[in-house]
């Protein structure tokens, strides 16, 4: 993780939409996180407010039992760290930036109260809470009800680069909440039927607007916070 100040000025214009002037956040500093970099572990305490204005985050979370759970992909545009801004409590999920990540970061401690007297910035927070709720109805439904296949080709779709799917298929498996071996015959499945191809480097997809129609039944992501 390295500091950016150079670029701070550039990213600023996101921030505004929440109501935050420059001028009142002369400490505001420019995060860096490459791929596989946590931005917060849950139940560790968050000291800074972190602005997401590149790049791409999981948000998990992790059982008793060592299994990993994924609740969504956030992006550019949302925040890490706005729950604990208003309970004061420790992290309630981990966030490990998915590619190159950029925040925008605000000391918790030092804004926390100026930032909740914000009418701007606390009606912004609101209206993604909300859309979060209503996100998690969506995906709660349709990770319950959904057959794996369907789940498997929305986290291929949001995970590939370049066409490829490079993640590691234990790390898959927790995350849809399934055995290995289930998922493996899976994939097996859809390689067979020309959809994915195994290559060196990981699974080649072959068929993208198959699996992009997965995505319309489960979101996998925050929608987008225009009012």
């Amino acid at each position: 993780m390295e500091n950016r100040t150079d670029r701070l000025e550039q990213y600023w214009e996101q921030l505004e939409q929440f109501g935050l002037e420059r001028r009142d956040y002369p400490d505001a500093r420019l995060r860096q996180y490459r791929r596989g970099d946590f931005l917060c572990r849950q139940g560790c305490p968050i000291e800074e407010l972190l602005f997401v204005v590149e790049g791409r985050v999981k948000v998990c979370a992790v059982t008793p039992a060592d299994k990993t759970l994924l609740f969504c992909y956030n992006g550019p545009g949302t925040l890490v760290g706005e729950v604990e801004l208003m309970t004061g409590e420790a992290a309630t999920t981990s966030l490990q930036a998915d590619c190159t990540v950029r925040c925008v970061a605000l000391p918790m401690k030092k804004y926390a109260e100026s930032l909740r007297a914000n009418i701007l910035f606390m009606n912004r927070v609101a209206h993604m809470l909300a859309q979060i709720v209503a996100r998690n109805a969506v995906n709660d439904t349709f990770n319950i009800l959904a057959p794996l296949e369907a789940r498997l080709r929305a986290y291929i779709a949001h995970s590939q680069r370049d066409g490829v799917f490079r993640g590691r298929l234990t790390e898959t498996a927790e995350y849809l909440g399934v055995s290995y071996r289930h998922l493996l015959r899976t994939m097996n499945e859809l390689c067979a039927r020309g959809i994915l191809e195994k290559t060196s480097g990981g699974y080649r997809i072959l068929q993208p607007l198959a699996l992009g129609r997965e995505q319309e039944e489960g979101e996998w992501s925050v929608p987008s916070t225009k009012e």
